[in-house]
């Protein structure tokens, strides 16, 4: 289908909505039994939407996008396919070249287009496609002021090959009711070819922002929480179709996420389903946490990310982090002294809690009661001190 029907087929599946809705209000009112096919196309719709939708109908960059650099243009020498929705729209996308000179940082922005006020569980998808041969990785950001840019993925080009594929990314809560809701994509080119038709090619068409518009899987929960021998990560579904399977992916600092392990999906389902996986060798510090979800088609959705902080090797420790119920504290054990006098004060110096230990080794806290915020736990162990930070939810 051509450029010119992408923004028909959007209002279709607006109409489509509100015909469905129409029809499931007379169902209900006149006692008759949709077909279960229909009750499925209408939860679809119902609780999706798109809001954005940029498909590059020509060589000139559409309003609200920019780049900084000539290797960045509208081009129609290899059109988009295969993929839905977003609707593949064939025609002109999005080429970005990686040619010399070394070392420039090439940018692709998009400004002033999208607003997202009155929305909520924002979530981005996009064709992408890329020569056998590019292999910069391209980051993409977002911003809602245009200052403070955050990272969706540093890992957009690994997502790609030389046949189309979707992918899709949800934004945080934070990405939600923003007037002028920015994204960025950038690369560093490398000197491995001049600007021809043969240079190294990466592309990107029918850009789409909206809520819950792209995966046969509704995750309805993301958590991860440190325990004494790992971090344990918890998700559950509401619905699913055609789904494959679940890659579970780690980052630290960097933001480099690599995959850790693997779960198999439902396929198809009407019902809850949870799911669990235990990272036994977290990395120090902090740890990022996201879920791949990848349909039986092959396209793909990223979940938002979750954070946790590993347990110290040695020393005390306390989990699970964030708390709820319980706070364990474990490894004070001191030879010298069996018992621990300990308190847990917030930021202000406040004590709230105090008490001590028989056995050394470990003891459980309660903390239900104490209001969500940032707590320090302090611990007196053989005539020294030692405090950690927690949170309670």
């Amino acid at each position: 289908m051509g450029k010119k029907f992408a923004k028909h087929r959007t209002e279709s599946l607006l109409t489509f909505f509100n015909l469905s809705h129409r029809a499931e209000l007379l169902a209900v009112r006149n006692n008759v039994v949709l077909p279960v096919f229909f009750l499925i196309l209408w939860h679809t719709f119902a609780s999706s939407q798109i809001i954005y939708l940029q498909d590059f109908p020509s060589a000139s960059f559409p309003t609200g996008w920019s780049t900084n650099s000539s290797r960045v243009t509208p081009n129609d020498a290899v059109t988009s396919s295969g993929y839905n929705p977003p609707p593949a729209s064939g025609g002109y996308n999005m080429r970005m070249w990686d040619c010399e000179p070394a070392g420039d940082t090439i940018t692709l922005n998009i400004s002033g287009v999208i607003s997202t006020v009155g929305y909520t569980d924002i979530r981005i998808g996009f064709g992408v496609w890329r020569s056998s041969d590019f292999n910069r990785p391209i980051s993409l950001r977002w911003s809602a002021n245009g200052t403070t840019w955050n990272t969706v993925s540093n890992g957009i080009t690994d997502s790609a090959s030389t046949t189309w594929k979707l992918i899709y990314f949800d934004l945080p809560p934070t990405a939600q009711n923003v007037p002028n809701l920015r994204f960025r994509f950038s690369y560093v080119a490398q000197t491995n070819a001049s600007c021809t038709t043969a240079s190294p090619a990466f592309r990107v068409d029918d850009f789409a922002v909206g809520k819950n518009f792209s995966l046969p899987v509704e995750l309805t929960h993301f958590d991860v929480r440190a325990e004494r021998e790992g971090i344990r990560l918890t998700w559950a579904t509401a619905s699913e179709h055609n789904s494959a399977y679940f890659d579970i992916e780690r980052s630290g600092s960097d933001a480099r996420f690599e995959p850790i392990g693997r779960i198999a999906a439902a396929g198809h389902s009407l019902e809850e389903r949870r799911y669990e996986f235990f990272d036994a060798r977290p990395l120090p510090g902090l740890n990022y946490y996201r879920l791949r979800q990848t349909d039986t088609d092959g396209s793909f959705s990223y979940s938002p990310i979750r954070q946790a902080q590993a347990a110290a090797e040695s020393g005390l420790r306390v989990f699970p982090l964030p708390a709820r119920e319980v706070l364990h504290v474990a490894g004070a054990h001191s030879a010298a002294e069996p018992d621990v006098r300990w308190q847990i004060c917030d930021l202000m110096g406040r004590i709230w809690r105090q008490g001590a230990a028989a056995d050394s080794s470990g003891w459980d806290i309660p903390v239900h009661d104490l209001p969500p915020g940032h707590y320090l736990l302090q611990c007196s162990i053989g005539g020294q001190q030692q405090t950690r930070r927690f949170q309670k939810q």
